[in-house]
């Protein structure tokens, strides 16, 4: 078996004036020729000179457009790829190639014109050209026509050799040992595996992006047969299957690449609200009176939280781990545990309803049970391998599950997985979280396409979420999110985290957790109040630890770290209105809120792989990352605010960056920082996403220059967000005039569950230092609030 059919195999084009078309759902077969131009063209082959066969080939395609170039015995095959890439096949001439899932499928493909000039032949579009001459020289370039890279001559040996200038790459993922570093050094093979994702892909501070792909086969493991390596004048992608291919993105900056990335591999999709909370894991939940003893510590001890996701136990009473092939006749895969849940619809009903809490499950890509099992394996829906063990790198001597893991790259398994999950949904499961799926490089991703059709048959409205233990790109789309693995409760796991999240993010992963206070090991009260610190600026927080720990619950660790963890989560919650909007802006545009700074510094160079600090959307956020309590932050050139987010300071505290700043911070500090003009908006202290909006929306203006800020609410749960059921009110403060305006459009707020009708304003002015405090309005259709020196007009 190879990729599935999620995929799809993409025949020659016309040779001129072509465009592509979206995808179907079908999978066509690409014609291994066409309509050839001959010519006695001499080309590089093996390193002597042969007579080469040019083929320009133009046949009409359905599913798919592109012209092919011949040289010896292999063929180019140039097309565009959606609106941002071009495509570059290279495969033996007979070779049937199937797109990668990594790409968005329904993506219309841009205009292009095909053009021969001198030795090249090659397409043209509104961002660039992609050529390949007689002599089998690759050649990418801008809209402006600058060459951004150009390969050595083919030479038939599966290699193809990329010019660089010293370029910079961004975007290869991470492991435990280079999670600080955001540029790629050596070489890269793409991974699936514990606590480490490597992608094929990077952004050239050469002024493109490249994301390769070949076939991925059953017996692969963890890895995608191709790799990069990033040498002085050169980037060499080599591959041990038939092809390659070769998506090539100009773009001429590092957050232009990662918005264009983002755009080939698919539009992030909203996750439900409640994602963008708190959520609590452990392994080892004791029963169901255990479970709601814990929900009721955490509503007593006022700790906001939205969802609880239980392990092993929720549907066994046993690990699988020591089962050997043939599984056992009393384990359930698709069942209950009564010892959890004796009355599983109704305690998930009276969880939601009565605490405001949902219920997430684990799963494992693999089977148990005997007569389950003897029923599938004659059918051929079980992989050869099974799970590594251990963590980074990979560990094959120490596998499990073998003969148990199922191959989610066929339909059949996935249509069959799909109906066998389907009954948790109608009880009220409301997400899954995935573990140990690193039996293959796409397996989370075809896993995924079967549990989003398992839920979409009971729930077609509802939108879709699960947390991998690992991702490759395009999984986004699916409305699938990734943690870093299990991770260590020590400072080191905990100073990498920010790292691995960028890493992942610029690699094509948007929504990442990690185990909050580390997995394996016992934590302590300091460490996991910092880690609490930093997922509150994460996109999915949440907290794990291993059977044997002590659970990361907050109420467990002493009354000051309570307190620090009280107020991490309080701050988290007031950001929600900030924080999901940028989400929505993020499924809009393809720009990512959260970033490294070097996308918005790229000219400084204290920036170029500080992978410590990172933007939230306007807000810079440098937490606390050692035990010893010292704040290690850089402040770019220009004048920064320390964020108030909802502090009762009366004084504005205002300091000039180009500098790096120490000193000790408290233990429920939590360093962050905006620039003048940032309008950041605020709700008050809930306890879960269902209690918002709470009260009136405060909207927090840092003064000192223009700025803007759309605040985009939905119902929350539904896709009717992609259809258009939203509601924008867009902010616009003026400094010269004091003044914040707005306007609201789209759905009415009767119609959102959660949306704000009133605002209030709060001024952070750097001149006087002093915070001015407005009344409450309501938000209407329309409104302003004028702030004068000393105090307030509301027209």
């Amino acid at each position: 078996q190879g990729e599935p059919l999620a995929g799809r195999v993409a025949p020659p084009a016309p040779s001129a004036g072509c465009r592509g078309s979206p995808a179907s759902g079908a999978q066509t077969l690409a014609p291994p020729g066409g309509h050839r131009r001959q010519g006695g063209m001499t080309v590089g082959l093996v390193g002597r000179r042969a007579l080469a066969a040019l083929a320009i080939v133009a046949a009409a395609a359905a599913a798919k457009e592109e012209i092919s170039v011949d040289i010896g015995e292999h063929r180019f095959h140039l097309a565009t790829r959606g609106a941002t890439a071009f495509r570059l096949r290279l495969a033996p001439k007979d070779e049937q190639v199937v797109e990668t899932v990594m790409v968005d499928p329904d993506l219309e493909d841009a205009d292009f014109e095909k053009y021969e000039e001198g030795t090249e032949s090659g397409i043209r579009s509104a961002i660039g050209s992609l050529a390949v001459t007689d002599a089998g020289v690759v050649i990418l370039r801008d809209a402006d026509g600058k060459v951004l890279t150009k390969s050595e001559p083919f030479a038939g040996d599966k290699k193809l050799v990329l010019s660089t200038n010293s370029g910079k790459l961004y975007g290869k993922g991470a492991t435990p040992q280079d999670a600080q570093q955001l540029v790629a050094t050596g070489e890269v093979t793409p991974l699936v595996c514990n606590t480490a994702t490597i992608t094929p892909y990077y952004y050239s501070t050469d002024g493109y992006g490249a994301l390769g792909a070949t076939v991925v086969d059953v017996d692969d493991k963890v890895n995608m047969k191709l790799s990069y390596k990033v040498e002085a004048q050169a980037v060499t992608w080599t591959w041990e299957k038939a092809h390659i291919e070769l998506f090539l993105i100009p773009a001429k900056t590092l957050a232009e690449g990662t918005r264009a990335y983002y755009e080939l591999t698919g539009r992030p999709l909203m996750l439900p609200k409640y994602a963008y909370g708190f959520g609590m894991s452990r392994w080892g939940w004791e029963g169901r009176a255990y479970i709601e003893d814990v929900l009721r510590h955490m509503r007593d001890g006022q700790f906001p939280i939205d969802y609880v996701i239980i392990d092993f136990e929720w549907f066994a009473s046993e690990t699988d781990y020591a089962f050997s092939p043939p599984g056992k006749s009393t384990y359930d895969d698709f069942g209950w545990n009564p010892k959890l849940f004796d009355e599983p619809r109704q305690q998930l009903k009276d969880y939601r309803e009565n605490y405001n809490i949902k219920m997430a499950g684990i799963r494992k890509p693999r089977i148990g049970n005997t007569e389950t099992l003897n029923e599938i394996r004659p059918k051929g829906w079980i992989l050869p391998t099974g799970e590594p063990g251990g963590s980074y790198p990979p560990s094959w001597d120490g596998s499990y599950a073998l003969a148990r893991s199922l191959d989610f790259s066929q339909e059949e398994v996935r249509n069959w997985y799909a109906d066998e999950m389907a009954h948790y949904t109608d009880e009220g499961v409301a997400f899954w979280w995935n573990d140990e799926g690193e039996t293959n490089y796409l397996t989370y991703h075809n896993w995924n396409l079967a549990e989003r059709q398992g839920m979409k048959s009971k729930a077609p409205e509802k939108r879709f979420f699960s947390l991998n233990r690992a991702f490759s790109p395009g999984m986004a789309r699916l409305g699938a999110g990734v943690w870093t693995g299990d991770i260590s409760a020590n400072w080191e796991f905990l100073e990498n985290t920010p790292g691995m999240m960028l890493n992942f993010i610029l690699g094509g992963a948007p929504y990442v957790a990690c185990d909050i206070g580390g997995f394996n090991g016992e934590a302590n009260d300091k460490l996991l109040a910092r880690w609490f610190q930093i997922g509150v600026f994460m996109p999915i927080m949440r907290v794990h630890s291993v059977l044997q720990a002590k659970p990361h619950f907050p109420y467990l660790w002493g009354p000051d770290a309570a307190v620090a963890m009280r107020e991490a989560l309080e701050l988290r919650y007031r950001l929600m209105p900030y924080h999901y909007s940028l989400a929505h802006k993020m499924y809009k545009t393809y720009n990512h809120y959260i970033r490294p700074l070097v996308l918005d510094f790229p000219d400084d160079p204290h920036c170029n792989s500080l992978a410590t600090q990172w933007m939230f959307g306007d807000i810079l956020v440098a937490p606390v990352l050692r035990e010893d309590d010292l704040r290690v932050i850089y402040l770019p050139q220009g004048t920064w605010y320390l964020l108030a987010a909802g502090s009762h300071a009366s004084r504005t505290l205002v300091i000039e960056g180009g500098q790096h700043l120490g000193d000790q911070a408290l233990l429920t500090e939590i360093p962050a920082f905006v620039r003048p003009g940032a309008v950041i908006t605020l709700a008050p202290v809930v306890q879960s996403t269902e209690e918002l909006p709470g009260g009136p929306l405060v909207v927090e203006i840092y003064a000192g220059a223009d700025g803007s800020f759309d605040l985009v609410e939905d119902d929350g749960d539904t896709e009717a967000y992609a259809s258009g059921k939203v509601r924008t009110t867009s902010f616009r403060w003026s400094d010269a005039e004091g003044t914040l305006s707005w306007s609201v459009s789209g759905a009415d707020a009767a119609d959102l569950v959660g949306a704000f009708t009133q605002v209030r304003a709060k001024l952070f002015d750097k001149e006087t230092g002093y915070v001015y405090d407005s009344e409450v309005k309501d938000l209407g259709s329309s409104g302003s609030i004028a702030f004068e020196k000393g105090g307030i007009v509301l027209p």
